[in-house]
C-alpha cells in the first residue's frame, strides 16, 4: 500500500487544524467536550428510561427543562467570566459538569433526576457561554469567526463520536455498559478542565472599569432582537432530526432507511465545509449577507422536502437529499453569520454576559421548535412546509433593518472583525 509522503501529509495535518495558539488549545477542548456530551445527549433518557424505570415523557420533561435552565443561568455565569476571567469560570463548569454525572448511576427518584439534571444543564451552558468568551478574548478579529467554524467542525466530530461508544453502551444493555457510560461522561468532563491550563490566563474586568454596569445585555433590546432573527437558523436542526425523519416515514414513499444517512450527510458536509462557509461572514457586510443567504437555502429546503411527498420513491429520496444538502448550507452560513454578529455587538470587556444573552434567543427553536415542527408537517404536510418555509420568509425580511437598528444604537465603535488572508 502507498504511503503518503511526510510533506504531504504535514499540509494536510496543516489545512485541517486551526493556526497554532489558543484556537488549536480550544479545538481540543471542543473535541473532549463534545464527545462527552455526544455520550451523555444519546445514553442518558434511555438509561433513566430502562434502568432507572422512569416514564419517558416525564425524562423528557426534565431534560427539556435541564436546558432551559441552562439558558436563563447561563447570563450569570457569563457575568461572572467577565469580571473573574473565562477561563477559571470555563474550568470551574467542567469540573461541574462532572458532578452530576457521577451520581446518576445512582438515581433513582424522579425529584433526584431533576436535580442532577438540572445543575448539568446549568454546568453545560455556563461552559458553553465560558468558552466563547476566551474565544472572544484570545482571539481577535475575523479569526474568532474563523476559530469559531474550526471549533464547530470538532464539536460535529466528537459528538458523531460520543454517539457512536453511547449506542454500543444501549446495545450491551447492562448496568456495566451504563456505568461505563457515565464514567466516560466523568472522564471528559474532568480532561476536558485540565486542557483549559494550556490556555493564557485571561483576567477579568473589575467592575468599575467594567464597559456596561450589571446585567444590561438582558436590557439590550436590539442586541436581543438581533439574537432572536439570528437563531431562527436554528430550526435547521429540529427539521433534520424531528421533522425530516417522521415526514420521510409518514409522508413520503423514500425508504425508511434513508433517515439515517440523511443525518450522515449533514454531518460529513458540516465537518468538511463549515470553516470555509463562515469565511463569508468575516466582515459586518458579509455577515447581513450570509444570513440572508441562510434564510434562502432554508426556504428552498422546506420546498423541496414538501414537494417529496409527491413522488415515487427514487425521485422523492433524491428530493430529500437535495433538501438536506439546501439545510446543510443554511446551517453552516446561519452559523457562521449568528458568530459574527454575536461577537460584533457585544462590549470587549462583556463579551460573557452578552454572550449568553445571545444564546436566549435559542429559547424559541429549541423549545417550541420540535412541536411546532412535527405539527406543522405531520398536519399539513406540504402546506406545513410552507408554513415553516414561511417563517424563514419573516426572518429574511426582518434581518437587515434588525441589524441596522442594533448598529445604530451601539454606544460605542463595535469590535468588528476585519478581513485576513485565507491561509491557503
Amino acid at each position: 500500500m502507498a504511503s503518503i509522503p511526510a510533506g504531504r501529509f504535514s499540509r494536510l495535518w496543516a489545512a485541517i487544524l486551526p493556526d497554532p495558539g489558543p484556537a488549536r488549545l480550544l479545538a481540543l477542548t471542543s473535541l473532549l467536550g463534545s464527545f462527552g456530551f455526544g455520550l451523555y445527549q444519546s445514553g442518558s433518557a434511555i438509561y433513566f428510561v430502562r434502568s432507572a424505570g422512569m416514564a419517558e415523557n416525564r425524562v423528557g420533561l426534565g431534560l427539556s427543562l435541564a436546558g432551559l435552565a441552562g439558558l436563563v443561568f447561563g447570563i450569570l455565569i457569563g457575568h461572572l467570566a467577565d469580571r473573574h476571567g473565562p477561563r477559571g469560570v470555563a474550568i470551574a463548569m467542567s469540573v461541574l459538569k462532572a458532578a452530576p454525572l457521577a451520581v446518576f448511576p445512582w438515581v433513582h427518584a424522579y425529584w433526584q433526576f431533576l436535580l442532577a439534571a438540572a445543575v448539568f444543564g446549568i454546568a453545560d451552558g455556563g461552559w458553553s457561554v465560558a468558552n466563547e468568551a476566551i474565544i472572544a478574548g484570545a482571539i481577535t478579529g475575523s479569526a474568532r469567526i474563523r476559530a469559531s467554524a474550526y471549533l464547530r467542525s470538532v464539536f460535529n466530530v466528537g459528538i458523531t463520536a460520543g454517539a457512536f461508544c453511547a449506542g454500543l453502551a444501549l446495545t450491551a444493555d447492562t448496568r456495566t455498559a451504563y456505568l461505563a457510560l457515565f464514567w466516560g461522561c466523568v472522564l471528559a468532563s474532568l480532561t476536558t478542565a485540565v486542557s483549559y491550563l494550556r490556555l493564557p490566563r485571561l483576567p477579568g474586568v473589575p467592575p468599575g472599569e467594567a464597559p456596561v454596569r450589571g446585567l444590561r445585555a438582558v436590557r439590550d433590546l436590539p442586541y436581543l432582537a438581533v439574537a432572536q432573527i439570528s437563531n431562527v437558523s436554528l430550526l435547521s436542526d429540529t427539521v433534520l432530526f424531528v421533522g425530516l425523519p417522521l415526514w420521510l416515514v409518514s409522508g413520503t414513499s423514500a425508504p425508511r432507511s434513508l433517515a439515517a444517512w440523511l443525518v450522515a450527510l449533514n454531518t460529513l458536509l458540516v465537518v468538511g465545509l463549515q470553516v470555509r462557509a463562515a469565511r463569508s461572514a468575516e466582515t459586518p457586510t458579509g455577515a447581513v449577507r450570509t444570513q440572508q443567504w441562510a434564510f434562502c437555502a432554508l426556504i428552498v429546503m422546506c420546498l423541496l422536502a414538501g414537494l417529496a411527498g409527491y413522488f415515487s420513491a427514487w425521485p422523492a429520496s433524491g428530493l430529500l437529499v437535495v433538501s438536506v444538502v439546501a439545510l446543510t448550507a443554511g446551517e453552516m452560513w446561519g452559523q457562521g453569520s449568528r458568530w459574527a454578529l454575536r461577537f460584533a455587538f457585544a462590549p470587549a470587556g462583556a463579551q460573557g454576559q452578552y454572550g449568553a444573552a445571545f444564546r436566549l434567543g435559542q429559547v424559541g427553536p429549541r423549545v417550541l421548535g420540535p412541536v411546532t415542527v412535527t405539527a406543522l408537517t405531520s398536519r399539513w404536510h406540504f402546506g406545513g412546509w410552507l408554513v415553516l418555509a414561511a417563517v424563514f420568509v419573516a426572518a429574511l425580511a426582518a434581518g437587515r433593518p434588525v441589524i441596522s437598528w442594533a448598529e445604530r444604537t451601539r454606544a460605542e465603535p463595535r469590535d468588528e472583525p476585519q478581513p485576513v488572508e485565507s491561509r491557503q
